[in-house]
C-alpha cells in the first residue's frame, strides 16, 4: 500500500509539471504572436468590404505620418497636390531605407525608420509662402489626417476655427496681395507657435484671431517686399554705372587715339577767336527736372493728379497710394498730406492729412525725396 501511495504522488507531481510546462509554452506563443503583431501591423489588418474608390487616395509622406501621429507642427506643405504626388511616386516606386539612429526629446538615441525622416533633397514650402489655393487643398486634409491619428477633439475643433476665421477674414479677397499674404504668414506663426507652448504654462488659443498681429505681419511682409525691391535696385544700378564706366573709358581711349596734333600757341589763338566770331548763342538757364508723380514716382509728363497707377515707374513696387478726388489715399483709406510730398515738406499740425511718403509709406520724408523716385 506504502508504495503504490508513493507510485501515486509521483505521478501527480509529473502531472503538474507538465501541465505547468505547457502553460508557460503557451503563454511564450501568445507573447510571440503579440510580438509579431506589433511589428507587422499590415499583415494582421483585417480586409474591408470597401469597394476600390475611384477618386484620388491621400497618401502624405511617411515624415508627415509620423508628425500627425505625436502630435507635433506639421507644415501644410505635405498634403498639398503637389506633395502628395511626390510621396504617392516615392511609395510605389522605391525600396524601404532602413533604420537610422535619431535623437528623442529626451536625449537619447532610437532607432526611427529612414523613411519618417526629412528628406533633404526635397524643398518644402513653408506655409506662409504657399498660395491660397494651395492652402484650400492642404487644411480640409490636415484635418482628416488629425481625426484618423486620433488628436484630440479640442485639438481638432480650435485648429477648424482657426481656418475658418481665415478664410472669412474680409482680407481674404482683398485686391491687396499683402493683406493676403499677411494671413498666411499669420497662420503660420501663431500655429507654430501655438506648438512650441502647447501644455506649458503660457499656452494659449488661436481659434480667435489677433487683429494687432495681422496688422503686424503685413508690416513685415512690406517691409520684407521693400528691403528685396531695394536690393535689386541696387545691385541693378551698380552693374549700370559699372557699364557706364567701361563705356566711357572706352570713349575716352577712341578719343585719344583719333586726336590731332596740337596746335600752336598762335594758332590756338586765333582758331579761338574765329569760334568766338562765329558760335551760336549758348542758353543761359537750364530747366530743373519735373517733379515725380506722388502716385508712380515717375517724373514722366501725365496726369499726375488723376494716376492711377498700379505700379511704380519702374514695375517694381505696388503704389501705397492713390488718387480719390485728386486727394491722395492709402489703400488702408487713409488720407495723406499733399503738401508733405513736396521736397520742402509740411510744417502744418492743424490738419488729419499723415505726414506719410504716398509712395512708400515712410515717415521721414514725402514723394520727391523718397529713394524709388525716378531721377531724370
Amino acid at each position: 500500500m506504502a508504495t503504490k501511495s508513493r507510485s501515486h504522488r509521483f505521478t501527480d507531481v509529473a502531472d503538474e509539471e507538465e501541465q505547468q510546462r505547457q502553460v508557460a509554452l503557451e503563454e511564450e506563443q501568445e507573447a510571440a504572436r503579440k510580438e509579431d503583431h506589433k511589428k507587422n501591423k499590415a499583415k494582421f489588418v483585417p480586409v474591408a468590404t470597401t469597394k476600390i474608390p475611384t477618386g484620388p487616395i491621400v497618401i502624405p509622406s511617411h515624415y508627415a505620418v509620423r508628425k500627425l501621429k505625436a502630435g507635433e507642427y506639421c507644415e501644410l506643405h505635405y498634403f498639398t497636390n503637389v506633395s502628395l504626388a511626390d510621396a504617392r511616386k516615392n511609395l510605389l516606386s522605391s525600396e524601404p531605407k532602413g533604420m537610422i539612429l535619431l535623437p528623442s526629446e529626451d536625449g537619447q538615441q532610437i532607432w526611427v525608420n529612414a523613411d519618417e525622416t526629412r528628406d533633404t533633397k526635397s524643398a518644402v514650402t513653408r506655409d506662409e509662402n504657399l498660395s491660397w489655393e494651395q492652402f484650400n487643398e492642404a487644411v480640409p486634409r490636415m484635418i482628416i489626417a488629425m481625426k484618423q491619428h486620433e488628436w484630440p477633439k479640442d485639438h481638432v475643433d480650435m485648429h477648424v476655427q482657426f481656418w475658418s476665421a481665415l478664410q472669412n477674414h474680409h482680407w481674404r479677397h482683398s485686391f491687396d496681395t499683402l493683406k493676403q499674404r499677411a494671413l498666411l504668414l499669420y497662420q503660420s506663426q501663431q500655429r507654430r507657435l501655438w506648438h512650441l507652448t502647447a501644455g506649458g504654462p503660457f499656452g494659449w488659443t488661436i481659434a480667435e484671431l489677433n487683429h494687432e498681429l495681422i496688422l503686424e505681419a503685413r508690416e513685415e511682409i512690406f517691409n520684407q517686399d521693400r528691403d528685396t525691391a531695394l536690393a535689386a535696385l541696387k545691385q541693378a544700378m551698380s552693374s549700370s554705372l559699372s557699364n557706364n564706366n567701361r563705356n566711357q573709358q572706352n570713349t575716352n581711349l577712341r578719343s585719344f587715339s583719333s586726336q590731332k596734333r596740337p596746335l600752336s600757341p598762335k594758332a590756338e589763338s586765333s582758331d579761338s577767336k574765329k569760334k568766338q566770331q562765329h558760335s551760336f548763342r549758348e542758353p543761359t538757364n537750364q530747366s530743373s527736372p519735373m517733379p515725380c508723380c506722388a502716385v508712380c514716382l515717375s517724373q514722366n509728363p501725365h496726369r499726375t493728379v488723376e494716376c492711377n497707377a498700379l505700379c511704380t515707374w519702374d514695375n517694381l513696387f505696388d503704389v501705397y497710394s492713390k488718387r480719390i478726388s485728386k486727394a491722395l489715399w492709402t489703400k488702408d483709406g487713409c488720407q495723406l498730406c499733399t503738401a508733405w510730398q513736396r521736397k520742402e515738406g509740411c510744417s502744418s499740425t492743424q490738419h488729419n492729412s499723415k505726414h506719410l511718403c504716398s509712395g512708400c509709406g515712410a515717415t521721414e520724408h514725402g514723394a520727391q525725396c523718397c529713394a524709388q523716385a525716378q531721377k531724370v
